[in-house]
């Protein structure tokens, strides 16, 4: 069964429709129908549904505006258009949004649920193209040959030569176009043991799922790359102009998760990494990307990681090689000492079994101290240097590698401690600056969640997280709030008519400021000036 909305500001067509149609004999069901693009809009990310059926003019967002919205945010949703206007201006513009259908009113029953059941066949359609195990390990026998993901990762490593470079790209017939790139890279969250419903084969048939709708999205939205890790992550190398990749890329990884989510029914995480000027500088934005995705540990999975959101501060250029030193920094970025302790045992326990000597003991220490180091420092974050200060010293003064251990774990762990402390305050920080920015621009009516996130250099996703935790609310139940208690104040203490309040708060629309009004308050504009008078 799918889920539909209806959307027409004519109450009586309204009810006609839903009280006419067989929905469930259709392979539907009605889950909300609304009077205006607006509340529909606001309503989708609860109700989830499948397709939108709406009329053109309505108050407050009409239907072409809503199918803008829905096709820059829910690109799997279908729209189908209903009204009463035979004007093919209108039709054009359906068609540029990627309107599915394009109605006439008045609405037929029978074509209506003739086409209801079309539509129900093409969502069946896509919905099997996307769940059919069979098809996945047919593809996955066509895929891409071992020799062409090896170079890929090779690319992204920073492993390959230019003349290399030059080879693989036309040898396997690869483009990357733009002047920037930026990688990024998708993991599913369920380890083995949660998908405990599928075999091993199925298992890496899902796998291949992901990587086959990452590879549909990217090369279709970016005509970027997509290939696969040894470690069985999807890597996308996506290229573009450096004004508009990194915001592209959070829209894509967004898109990404919802389609792994819908049609595998699993969840992925994505880590992106920074925006890079050229080609070999690709392994840096890479091994952030991977970098960020470490971050999945601490904040829970099914979510977009930028590096640029995980790591504050400017971060300075790193090189990475695998080694016990990262093993430990890639515990400490989770935050937790159940990851540091094990990592930090492991490596002195295979210090122990090496046949070292004491100074090339000393010398593997003293390279995870500066690793520790310089990863603090990378942070932004400004530890305490009382922390870090004199570390070779207290570590040439340890007698025993047990020694060693317990004070490694006691460093690590007031790193930790510090850190937490400090990121907490420049969270609370960067929050009190949104709230600070909406006080001064509520009475914009065109203030949206994109302008606070561009004035703290922070992504929509990451800021819509720590401001929820902060507030306990959405931007646009605070940024509501805000223009309500202020239109109430100007009620009870100014002569000011009702329309010249709306819009001192942000609101052009009379009407729709008296419905938020009344929805908030249980009480129109009129009727709580009155009851104000009365009171004082």
């Amino acid at each position: 069964m799918y889920k539909v909305i209806l959307i027409d500001d004519e109450d009586e067509v309204r009810e006609g429709i839903k009280i006419k149609t067989p929905w469930a004999a259709c392979g539907f069901e009605l889950v909300g129908d609304f009077e205006n693009g607006r509340d529909a809009w606001e309503a989708l990310e609860t109700l989830k549904p499948d397709a939108v059926i709406t009329d053109i003019c309505m108050p407050f967002m009409d239907g072409l505006e809503l199918a803008q919205r829905i096709y820059e945010h829910y690109r799997a949703l279908k729209v189908v258009i209903v009204t009463g206007y035979e004007d093919f201006e209108y039709a054009k513009r359906a068609i540029k949004l990627k309107v599915s259908d394009y109605l006439l009113k008045p609405l037929n029953a029978q074509e209506f649920t003739d086409f209801l059941s079309k539509m129900k066949r093409e969502l069946d359609e896509e919905r099997s193209s996307k769940d059919d195990l069979t098809r996945l390990r047919s593809q996955l026998h066509q895929s891409l040959p071992l020799l062409k993901e090896s170079f890929l990762e090779k690319l992204a490593k920073g492993q390959v030569s230019q003349d290399e470079l030059n080879e693989g790209l036309e040898g396997y017939r690869l483009k990357l176009k733009g002047q920037s790139c930026l990688a990024m890279v998708a993991d599913l969250d369920a380890a083995r043991g949660d998908v405990i419903e599928h075999s091993e084969s199925d298992l890496e048939l899902l796998r291949f799922g992901v990587y086959n709708i990452v590879q549909e999205i990217v090369e279709r939205e970016n005509g970027g790359i997509v290939f696969r890790t040894r470690e069985q992550k999807v890597c996308a190398l996506l290229t573009g102009e450096e004004a508009h990749l990194r915001l592209f890329s959070q829209t894509i990884a967004s898109y990404i998760r919802e389609s792994v989510e819908k049609y595998l029914k699993l969840t992925v995480s994505v880590g992106i990494g920074t925006v890079c000027s050229s080609l070999d500088q690709l392994p840096r934005s890479f091994q952030e990307a991977l970098s960020a995705l470490d971050y999945r540990f601490m904040l829970g999975g099914n979510r977009t990681l930028c590096i640029q959101d995980m790591e504050f501060g400017r971060r300075t250029e790193v090189r990475y090689e695998a080694g016990w030193e990262n093993q430990v920094i890639s515990a400490m970025r989770t935050g937790s000492m159940s990851c540091v302790v094990p990592a930090l045992r492991k490596g002195l326990d295979e210090l122990r079994n090496s046949g070292a000597s004491a100074d090339q003991g000393y010398g593997a220490v003293h390279k995870l101290l500066a690793a520790l180091m310089n990863w603090v420092a990378e942070t932004g974050l400004g530890a305490d240097k009382s922390l870090t200060d004199d570390l070779f010293a207290q570590a040439q003064s340890m007698k025993t590698l047990d020694a060693i251990q317990r004070w490694l774990e006691d460093v690590c762990s007031r790193i930790l401690t510090e850190l937490s402390s400090k990121r907490s305050n420049v969270v609370d920080s960067q929050m009190r600056e949104a709230e600070q920015f909406i006080g001064r621009n509520y009475m914009n009516e065109e203030l949206a969640l994109s302008d606070v996130c561009g004035f703290l250099f922070m992504s929509i996703s990451y800021f819509s997280t720590l401001f929820k935790q902060h507030t306990g609310s959405t931007f646009i139940e605070y940024l509501t709030r805000i223009r309500i208690d202020k239109a109430k104040e100007l009620l009870a203490v100014t002569a000011h008519k009702t329309y010249e309040i709306a819009s001192l708060v942000g609101y052009s629309d009379p009407h729709y400021f008296s419905v938020i009004f009344k929805r908030h308050t249980g009480r129109t504009p009129k009727e709580y000036r009155v009851l104000q008078k009365g009171i004082s």
